[in-house]
């Protein structure tokens, strides 16, 4: 299993807090510029998804890949989300997708995805525990 660091593909910089870290890796990823906002704990949430899905936002839906990523900061994320009743939608193990943001584990997305936006709170709090836990906050 990857941990964080160079050879994992990603190396998030010392941030204060989490959504530092996130906004960090947008800048890094160079997120457009409509998509900066949703780079933060906050405002990256299901109603934010589903605009971007449904075309209703100018944040494009091909950004979510990196946003997600940013997010889990490229790190697999896959055990607390099944702990977290990811798994438990429509879409099933489907959801664990998001939780596993390494390098290399995209798809591209589609309707049967749209049942986990019901449990995005869920993985965040995963993302945001492990990155709490990595700065000691």
């Amino acid at each position: 299993m990857c941990g964080y660091g160079p050879s994992c593909g990603y190396a998030p910089r010392p941030a204060p807090d989490p959504n530092k870290a996130f906004y960090e890796c947008c800048l890094d990823r160079q997120v457009l510029d409509a998509c900066l906002n949703k780079c933060n704990f906050q405002s990256y949430n299901k109603d934010a998804l589903s605009r971007m899905y449904f075309k209703q936002d100018a944040c494009p839906m091909e950004a979510m890949t990196t946003l997600q990523f940013c997010a889990a900061q490229g790190r697999d994320h896959t055990e607390c989300c099944a702990r977290n009743g990811v798994t438990t939608t429509l879409a099933g193990t489907k959801c664990l997708l998001f939780c596993d943001q390494r390098l290399g584990r995209s798809t591209q997305l589609d309707l049967t995805y749209t049942p986990c936006f019901d449990r995005f709170e869920s993985m965040k709090a995963c993302f945001w525990h492990d990155l709490t836990n990595f700065y000691k906050i």
